[in-house]
């Protein structure tokens, strides 16, 4: 996997929606979700995110026999493809395979006789159950009736681990292994026995997972709420029990416990623990759940054609609806119905329901009819319009879960909420408008969850109401300013609170820090902070906007906060000195943003007597992985060394360190073994030999990145990245470097550039000029063991740069985009037929040079020549036949191309050609065929008259009726 410095995984299932899967590339190539639906503003967003990076993408499951679709999807994904880069289709279908396999499939066989007994054994005797002879005999006979399929061992492995040897014999002569009915309805017989053995809470809480669509995930929380809610269970204790076991028994797989602080605050708060269902467990919940269950999927045509018809009848009593529009929908006796957000549509699914039955709702529509929904106990209107809840929400005194996760219009909520004394869990995550709390809210004495607290000064709306109230999870305190006193703080109990693991204190309303409109000073905040204590069991604790000078004695107390894994200080402008976080044993993630006044990270080390009582002192942050560091003014250092003092290792296990406006921190941590991720934003006083220096000194196996971008002073660079393949090998990103070339050449000096063999430059005219001053000149000979370079948006770059690559000898890449003013001529010095491009280059890719008229003596190595969207290329270089190793040529967007040279002779090897969006192209060279006898794809689409001429099996229509795979237009003649 070190090969490829992305690797991207994303389950397809029957559904090949192709906006869906790019956003779903995009979403785990970057680790945010796009916010883009149309094809175009992904396609620009999936370029960026993959920036030709070699990459391995793995499409999981996929089942769409269309081999249209599977073109149109490929070229968006391969088109900016680093070199090296692979795609890896799982499916069960052998049409799939045909349709999208360049190789020969490769089928995976069912485990044979001695790895079905090494999964078992490593399932049942390997978690503690005692071996015996005779058990071993049953044990193997059970194993060869599971026919070598891993879910049913490792599920009947689960099912024997649970029973007492006596009882193995019963499942080995059970009459399932022999049921006619499993075997035509493709049940599993191994799945049917385990499920036979769950008790019956067990198993009706395993058919309602028949309500999800296959491979979709599943929110544990929302699992056992659901149960709740249909009355299978009491409690949400026995509903984590009952999860357990069919995680335990495979009945639900691929358990994630979201644990890693994300970006977003609103992540950091809600952390759904998810999972999912294995087809075929899917399919024995649909046969367990009868009709009970049923999935609605209806598109635009089909919706159109129901639109005029009588409403859709339902029998099934839990619905999941997943409709691309309005429609009416009459169902007898339902008691759950899911409305699914209809992906990459920019509006909601929405239905009109009628229902007087139902215990659970999801709906992305306002709620207006309340009052006949008596016996809901579920309401999940997260990701909705929905500006505020009708007071007859009130009304529903029998509700357990309220969510609105995501309701960024949701201002307020309805006042008459401490009648609903059944509520247990209120999820207001991402309820940033959200102005005031309902009056009373310390009245539900059932509350188990309540993840925000707006806090209001006027009576009935302050933190005493948290008072009584037995939160757990997550819980989001603002407007902490509200707050009288440090006596009115310590109302709320929060000492008392057992069960937060999460606590977020904010004395505004989650503004980054400190910039809020009338941000209050609170002559009180110590007293409020140290009143704010809470009990030991926490494990994340954010503090934001905080106006004290001094933290709070109890954020000294690393065995109250043992637990802590995470902490975030964000906008606490006024305090000097951090509390001793570098003795906390659990830490593991740190955010440190907006402090102004901090100058050290660590001072001193009280527990340290002059080396007296330790030969060897304790790290200081012994389990920290991920640290940021932003808009922290006067941090000059990391650690504040008293005279005498032994000295100590910091960052023992770090992996990631992003810093980001600290203009005076003037160093890095001396040590950091473990360091795979860096990022410096705006340190203009570190140099920047320290930074490339950390990464040649250690044997990084997998990838680091260092990115530096300046906004002030004179720090001259863009983006590093190294990535360490066996040898050394360094990516170098320039970003934004406009003058000082002279300083960012003294920097080069100090700096290992015989290990940059990727370099990325970005918005850096000052390299380039048409007659290359001698620093430039000395810059670029720095680079000569660069392998790979891309040059964008560079618009001092007028004629081909032949100054400033020739010496690139080991070049193999070059790509070129968005240089605006390129024309592609050679200096008046250079004839038309000199070698001006590194004779070794074997891909050259240009994009997006709307001014390029012409294009240079190729060299005779080159394999892939890629031109996209420029627009004032009148034809190709007439010495394309010279380059006798292409192998792929790809044109589009080439508005002003009016044919091909006829120095197309020789171009022997080639064996792709692919011409988009090129309308004045008219004809195809004369004799295509033999000029191009290895040629065996071509693809012409959006060249009008060319398609007309082929699709009408025109003159051109022998030149192209031998080659095995072609495609014109959207057809395949």
């Amino acid at each position: 996997m070190h090969h490829f410095e992305l690797v991207i995984w994303v389950c397809v299932s029957d559904k090949f929606i192709i906006e869906e899967i790019i956003r779903s590339i995009i979403q785990v190539a970057s680790k945010e979700k796009s916010k883009f639906t149309n094809i175009e503003a992904l396609r620009k967003e999936l370029t960026e995110v993959l920036g030709n990076k070699r990459y391995l993408l793995v499409l999981d499951d996929v089942w769409k026999e269309d081999r249209q679709k599977w073109d149109d999807m490929i070229s968006l994904v391969c088109s900016h493809a680093g070199s090296g880069s692979a795609i890896i289709v799982t499916s069960r279908s052998n049409q799939v395979a045909s349709i999208t396999g360049t190789l020969p499939p490769h089928h995976i066989s069912l485990l044979d006789e001695d790895q079905s007994w090494e999964l078992f054994h490593r399932n049942t005797f390997g978690r503690g159950v005692e071996k015996q002879e005779e058990l071993i005999l049953v044990a193997k006979n059970i194993v060869n009736k599971c026919k070598g399929l891993p879910l049913a061992i490792k599920t009947i492995a689960a099912l024997l681990h649970s029973k007492h040897h006596s009882q193995w014999f019963s499942v080995l002569d059970s009459d399932v292994w022999k049921d006619d009915i499993l075997t035509t309805t493709g049940i599993v017989p191994a799945l049917q026995l385990s499920y036979d053995h769950l008790s019956s809470e067990e198993k009706i809480c395993f058919s309602l997972c028949a309500i999800f669509p296959k491979d979709s995930l599943m929110d544990k929380d929302m699992l056992i709420h659901l149960w709740m809610a249909n009355e299978f269970i009491a409690s949400e204790t026995r509903g984590q029990q009952i999860f357990d076991v069919l995680v335990w028994r495979c009945f639900l797989q691929d358990l994630n416990i979201q644990k890693t602080l994300l970006s977003s605050f609103d992540e950091f708060i809600h952390r759904p623990t998810t999972c999912k269902m294995h087809d075929l467990m899917h399919d024995l919940a649909d046969l367990v759940s009868g009709n009970d269950c049923s999935i609605v999927q209806i598109d635009q045509i089909l919706l159109q054609r129901c639109r005029y018809a009588s409403p859709l009848e339902l029998e099934a009593r839990h619905l999941s609806l997943d409709i691309d529009g309005p429609l009416e929908i009459l169902a007898p006796r339902p008691r759950t119905i899911l409305v699914q957000m209809k992906s990459g549509l920019s509006h909601r699914s929405r239905a009109k329901s009628k229902f007087f039955s139902l215990r659970a709702l999801r709906t992305f529509q306002t709620m207006t009819h309340m009052t006949n929904l008596k016996h809901l106990r579920y309401l999940d209107c997260s990701y909705s319009d929905v500006s505020s809840l009708p007071e007859a929400t009130s009304m529903l005194y029998s509700l357990q879960t309220l969510k609105l996760i995501g309701c960024n219009n949701l201002n307020k909520l309805p006042e008459g909420m401490r009648y609903m004394s059944s509520l247990r869990h209120i999820f207001l995550v991402g309820c940033r408008c959200l102005e005031r709390m309902p009056k009373s809210i310390g009245q539900l004495n059932s509350l188990q969850t309540l993840t925000n607290y707006v806090i209001g000064s006027d009576g009935g709306r302050g933190i005493d109401q948290l008072k009584d109230l037995n939160l757990g999870g997550a819980l989001s305190l603002t407007e902490l300013r509200r707050v009288h006193s440090a006596e009115n703080a310590k109302q709320s109990n929060m000492s008392g609170k057992h069960n937060l693991k999460r606590l977020s204190l904010d004395w505004a309303h989650g503004t980054s820090y400190g910039t809020h409109v009338g941000y209050e000073v609170h002559t009180d905040a110590e007293g409020i902070l140290k009143a704010l204590c809470p009990a030991k069991r926490l494990e994340v604790l954010v503090l934001s906007n905080y106006t004290g000078a001094k933290f709070s004695s109890w954020m000294h107390n690393s065995t109250l906060l043992e637990h802590l894994s995470e902490l975030s200080l964000t906008g606490c402008k006024n305090c000097k000195d951090l509390p001793p976080l570098w003795q906390l044993p659990s830490l593991e993630y740190l955010s440190l943003k907006g402090l102004h006044s901090l100058a050290s990270i660590c001072v001193g080390n009280d527990d340290i007597d002059n080396g007296e009582s330790f030969i060897s002192p304790p790290p200081f942050f012994p389990k920290l992985e991920t640290m940021i560091v932003a808009n922290m003014p006067k941090l000059q250092r990391w650690h504040q060394e008293e005279a005498g003092q032994v000295a100590v290792v910091l960052f023992p296990r770090l992996k990631k360190l992003n810093i980001s406006v600290c203009p005076m921190l003037a160093s890095m941590p001396k040590m950091l073994p473990l360091l795979e991720d860096l990022l410096v934003i705006d340190a203009r006083h570190i140099p920047l030999y320290h930074l490339m220096g950390l990464f040649v000194q250690f044997n990084l196996e997998c990838k680091a990145n260092i990115s530096v971008e300046p906004r002030v002073g004179w720090l001259p660079i863009g983006d590093f990245h190294l990535l360490r393949l066996g040898d050394s090998y360094m990516r170098l990103r320039l970003k934004g470097l406009m003058d000082n070339v002279g300083r960012f050449e003294e920097e080069l000096y100090r700096m290992p550039c015989r290990f940059i063999k990727d370099l990325d430059i970005t918005d850096c005219g000052c390299l380039f000029s048409p007659e290359p001053s001698q620093i430039q000149q000395n810059i670029w000979n720095h680079f000569g063991f660069v392998e790979s370079m891309r040059i964008t948006a560079c618009n001092n770059i007028v004629q081909w740069p032949v100054v400033e690559i020739r010496n690139l000898n080991l070049l193999r890449l070059l790509h070129l985009s968005f240089c605006s003013n390129l024309t592609g001529s050679l200096p008046s010095t250079i004839s038309d037929d000199e070698n001006v491009i590194p004779p070794q280059l074997q891909h050259l890719e240009i994009e997006f040079c709307l001014s390029l008229v012409e294009v240079p003596k190729l060299p005779a190595s080159l394999e892939k020549l890629s031109i996209d969207f420029c627009p004032k290329l009148g034809s190709m270089p007439t010495i394309l036949g010279n380059v006798k190793n292409l192998r792929d040529l790809r044109l589009s967007d080439c508005n002003a191309l009016t044919t091909f040279s006829d120095g197309m002779y020789g171009v022997t090897a080639l064996r792709t050609l692919v011409m988009e969006w090129c309308p004045m192209i008219e004809t195809l060279p004369e004799g295509l065929l033999q000029q191009l006898p290895a040629l065996e794809e071509l693809h012409i689409r959006d060249c009008p008259n060319l398609e007309e001429d082929l699709l009408s099996r025109g003159a051109d229509w022998n030149l192209v009726e031998a080659i095995p795979n072609r495609s014109v237009g959207r057809s395949m003649p």
